[in-house]
């Protein structure tokens, strides 16, 4: 991959949605980056159950994971944390952004992950757990670090695409899709949600309990 050759015009590329109507239909190695698909209050919930002592105890540091310095946890099923990620309002645009009109939140915990100083993910496929694949999105609740999400987009070329988060955004990608990777932090926090969303129809692949077994909130 000649990814070097776009670096200089990455950040100017990065595909901003804010009609999520925009990205219907995409592909499975589409990369739809979203402002505003959390409302203010949306954040805020998280944000709350975040900042709880409580939590922030909770979050384990990743080990034998290709992302570095990340601490991550499961959001309880039954808290309004987690109530945030299935709400009527976000799966219209989660819909909308993928074409799939039964679209609906995978029963794969939902991650809690804060990104230290240093921390980053080399480039990758995310895994397929699900048949038809799952859209994984990562949901930005916090982000006052310089880091940046790098996405392939098209691999002839090398040309790629990047994006610093912001709060209440997220990236939606395709399981076994683009090649994406996040790039080095030198200073701040940055935290994210990540949900699996698939079809109401759906068979569990060999790896969803290996992932789910490895996961470091169940140590």
């Amino acid at each position: 991959m000649r990814v070097a050759r776009a670096r200089e015009s990455r950040r100017e590329a990065a595909a901003v949605v804010t009609d999520a109507g925009a990205g219907a239909g995409a592909g499975a190695d589409a990369v739809w980056y979203v402002e505003r698909a959390l409302t203010d209050e949306d954040v805020r919930t998280v944000v709350e159950f975040l900042d709880a002592e409580k939590t922030r105890k909770s979050l384990k540091r990743e080990k034998g994971s290709l992302a570095t310095k990340r601490r991550s946890a499961a959001l309880p099923p039954a808290s309004a944390a987690s109530a945030v990620f299935s709400s009527a309002r976000l799966l219209r645009t989660l819909r909308g952004i993928t074409g799939e009109d039964a679209l609906v939140l995978g029963d794969y915990p939902i991650e809690l992950r804060a990104c230290d100083v240093g921390s980053e993910m080399d480039w990758h496929r995310d895994v397929v757990m699900y048949e038809p694949a799952q859209w994984e999105c990562v949901f930005t609740v916090r982000n006052d670090s310089d880091s940046e999400t790098e996405w392939i987009v098209d691999e002839g070329t090398g040309e790629t695409r990047a994006v610093r988060t912001s709060a209440g955004s997220v990236i939606v990608v395709r399981a076994g899709g683009a090649m994406h990777r996040v790039l080095p932090s030198t200073r701040g926090e940055r935290v994210v949600v990540k949900a699996l969303y698939t079809t109401e129809t759906r068979v569990k692949t060999d790896a969803f309990s290996e992932i789910l077994d490895s996961a470091p909130w169940r140590r």
